[in-house]
């Protein structure tokens, strides 16, 4: 780095330097941070990039003293509980990959820091921190190391952002169109009787030449450094051979009195790229699948009103709503306890697994899983479906990795290999031919075979057919769980309320005879629990004008055996014959046993088949199909009769036992798909291949699954499967193309008949017509 510029951040030096350590400074700011970056054994950071500092403002104590007002506080805490707290900052500072690993190293600074995740695109930064570090102290750490929280409106940020991107193009622009104006006379061959004018015309074009490349191609050259510092090739490294080899070539033929040189060329090479950026970015925001995806994801919650439970989605939740919560559910949004007290899992929400007790009156956060009886919650905050889905995908799992086959990826890299060395070969065979047309043929070719469109192709067809496969009712963590699905060989299905109706049995009810108040208490029991054996007591209870909100005493929910609770005074057991103390009469039939005191009985349940089931199976039978069942076998003789000869049927299969089951087909190289509900199954859901949970009449949302899909909506599974392969001929198509348009955009570059500015102006729009490609081909699949 010169010595006129700061160690630190890079910029210029006005005047007298700071000097530190053998190193020179703009200010004391850049000096701090610097000293603060050694003491912590962070100097990594500028082995990554040189000048990769954000100069720092001149921050003070009191700037961020707003923060310790607790109203004004508790808008940007995303959530905080007795020791740690987590907020997400927007930092407008963040450019390059030494801020990322400052940023996630925040820690060896402020030990009160205990993570940081950035997020580079957003610039975006949660943090999550000890109580004893306040908001503000935290803010004006951030402050001190270049990266000023922005507490105000993020769209006016961004928009000051963009600026910097207009200017570029702006004097890229300016400097295209005087130096055309100046190259008139030789473009229509006059060549005049003043070689001091032509001279000096042909030195102003150097001179104005020089911001559009130092200024308006700086991102290209940063992006291609970055790319080559860490021994790789990225998109922008033929771009910036490209731009240096057309600057240097001009240079030297106007300094060594050659003529005018080509600057008009560079000039405007240089602003039909940004052209085609800025058309780019317009372009992918308005076909951008993540606008609207997420307003599929199937998030609902139980509404009261009037003492009556509605169903109604999120975004319909009003401040001061009441909400009622069943064991195993995800809280919404934030909330207030109204009932007595709760046992809330922040693990979704802090990877931290221990239950936090909470009393009347306490708040909790979105992202919170009950852990016990049902509650009621009086809404404080509303929330949205992005909020939640952005937990879901913060939820990692060892057991899972994202697919390596992204096989256009790959391909990019190799084909950005392949263009340097055709363009290295083309130039020396040039040399032979007409030494003056190698620096616009070399150009060419680079700029050309540009594999952008290659690399497009894949993100913007996934994301469409998430989109796709969302309004269908099947939605999907992220993009990479598309590639896992066309990968799958075997589906595991869990049968109750999976395969059968989980609402909808026919249920009878046989043993000792209950009074109103029993049957109350029974109702409160079944109506706290997700299990789709606990939802249709309810609904058989309902029908017969049964219905109460006691609270529960010592609820407990055993996965596999039953719920267990007292109510008034009361100690109410549902589940299994020996998790009641009872005797299985019938080892047939499906059934939950109850008991009160010394009065027992069952309901007895009559699986009904979803609609559809039967041809669904037979439409999957290019699958290996899987039965699991915690149930009895008398369902057997039906399943045998829908499903495909070779398929395999297991009953009485407990959680372990079933999580046993994928682990060792996956031991025997399958690719597997487990198809279950969110509780009784999560931990093989967890570790599947692909796991989907079954969403009916309750929030269902289970961090280790990779899909939701509503119930209804199961027995088109066939057609959800077969778009998502359908994303592998898209991508052959936008191949195919891809590589047509180099091949032949190769051949008029390599045999001189395509010039650099046509070349920048081909490149965007090849690109552009691979995403409509990949859009319209998404929308047939659709019609």
């Amino acid at each position: 780095m010169s010595e006129k510029n700061c160690f630190h951040c890079g910029d210029e030096v006005i005047g007298k330097p700071i000097l530190f350590d053998t190193k020179e400074f703009c200010c004391n700011g850049c000096k701090s941070v610097y000293q603060l970056l050694k003491d912590n054994n962070l100097g990594t950071f500028y082995t990554l990039e040189q000048g990769a500092g954000a100069k720092p403002s001149a921050s003070n104590q009191h700037k961020y003293a707003f923060l310790e007002v607790d109203g004004i506080r508790a808008k940007f805490i995303d959530f905080e509980d007795e020791t740690t707290a987590r907020v997400t900052l927007f930092l407008p500072q963040i450019h390059c990959s030494s801020c990322i690993y400052l940023l996630e190293n925040l820690s060896k600074i402020e030990p009160q820091v205990l993570s940081c995740q950035v997020n580079f695109t957003k610039r975006e930064a949660t943090i999550a921190f000890e109580n004893t570090l306040s908001l503000a102290a935290l803010a004006l750490l951030l402050d001190r190391i270049g990266y000023a929280p922005n507490f105000g409106n993020r769209n006016e940020t961004e928009k000051q952002i963009d600026k910097q991107f207009m200017y570029k193009l702006g004097i890229a622009g300016f400097a295209f169109g005087s130096i055309m104006l100046w190259a008139f006379p030789e473009y229509l061959g006059i060549e005049g009787d003043n070689p001091e004018f032509r001279n000096f015309t042909a030195y102003l074009s150097l001179a104005v030449s020089v911001p559009v490349l130092v200024y308006s191609a700086s991102d290209y050259f940063v992006s291609a450094f970055k790319a080559l510092r860490y021994k790789s090739l990225n998109l922008d490294v033929p771009i910036t051979i490209g731009i240096i080899a057309l600057y240097l070539q001009s240079f030297f033929t106007i300094v060594t009195g050659g003529g005018p040189g080509y600057m008009d060329s560079f000039a405007g090479f240089i602003f039909f790229l940004l052209i085609g950026k800025w058309f780019q970015n317009k372009t992918y925001k308005t076909l951008s699948f993540e606008r609207d995806y997420t307003s599929y994801f199937p998030v609902a919650a139980t509404k009261i009103v009037a003492g009556k439970e509605e169903i109604v989605e999120i975004e319909e939740l009003q401040l001061l709503d009441h909400i009622l919560i069943r064991n195993e559910e995800v809280i919404p949004c934030d909330s207030t306890l109204i009932s007595d007290s709760a046992k809330i899992d922040y693990s979704f929400v802090t990877g931290e697994s221990n239950p936090v007790h909470m009393k009347k009156g306490d708040f909790i956060y979105a992202g919170g899983k009950l852990i016990g009886q049902r509650i009621e919650l009086q809404v404080e905050k509303e929330s949205n479906r992005s909020h939640l889905t952005q937990l879901w995908n913060d939820v990692k799992t060892d057991q899972k990795e994202i697919s390596g086959s992204r096989y256009q990826d790959k391909l990019s890299v190799y084909f950005l290999a392949i263009i340097l060395v055709i363009a290295t070969v083309s130039g020396i065979g040039w040399a032979f031919v007409d030494p003056s047309k190698i620096t616009h043929i070399v150009v060419a070719i680079l700029i050309v075979a540009c594999p952008c469109a290659l690399a497009l192709s894949a993100p913007f067809t996934y994301g469409n057919v998430m989109r796709l496969l969302g309004r269908k009712g099947l939605y999907l963590k992220n993009t990479s769980v598309i590639e896992r699905i066309n990968a799958v060989t075997d589906i595991v299905f869990d049968k109750t309320g999976t395969l059968t109706t989980g609402t909808t049995h026919r249920v009878e009810y046989q043993g000792d005879a209950f009074n109103k108040e029993e049957l109350e208490a029974i109702y409160c029991l079944a109506n706290s629990s997700t299990h789709p054996l606990s939802r249709a007591i309810v609904g058989y209870l309902r029908l017969q004008q049964i219905a109460s909100n006691a609270p529960i005493d010592d609820f407990s929910e055993q996965i596999g055996k039953g719920i267990s609770g007292n109510i008034d005074g009361k100690t109410v057991l549902i589940g299994n014959a020996a998790f009641t103390n009872q005797s299985q009469l019938d080892a047939n039939e499906t059934s939950s046993f109850v008991r009160i005191g010394e009065k027992s009985g069952r309901f007895i349940f009559s699986s009904e088949l979803r609609d559809g089931i039967g041809s669904l199976m037979k439409q999957l039978s290019a699958y290996k199909i899987h039965v699991l069942s915690g149930d009895k076998d008398k369902d057997k003789t039906i399943m045998e009769q829908i499903l495909p000869a070779s398929s395999s049927i297991l009953f009485e299969q407990t959680p372990r036992q079933k999580l046993e089951y994928i682990v060792d087909l996956k031991s025997k190289g399958k690719q597997v798909m487990m198809i279950g509900d969110g509780l009784n199954d999560a931990g093989a859901l967890g570790i599947s291949d692909v796991g989907i949970a079954v969403s009916e009449d309750v929030f269902r949302f289970t961090p280790s699954s990779d899909a939701i899909v509503e119930a209804s909506k199961l027995s088109i599974l066939h057609q959800l499967l077969s778009i998502s392969k359908f994303s592998k001929t898209v991508l052959r198509f936008c191949l195919i193309f891809s590589l047509s348009y180099n091949v032949v955009g190769l051949s008029f570059a390599i045999s001189g008949n395509l010039t650099p500015l046509v070349a920048a102006i081909l490149m965007p729009i090849s690109s552009i017509t691979v995403v409509f490609i990949s859009t319209f081909l998404v929308f047939l699949k659709k019609s």
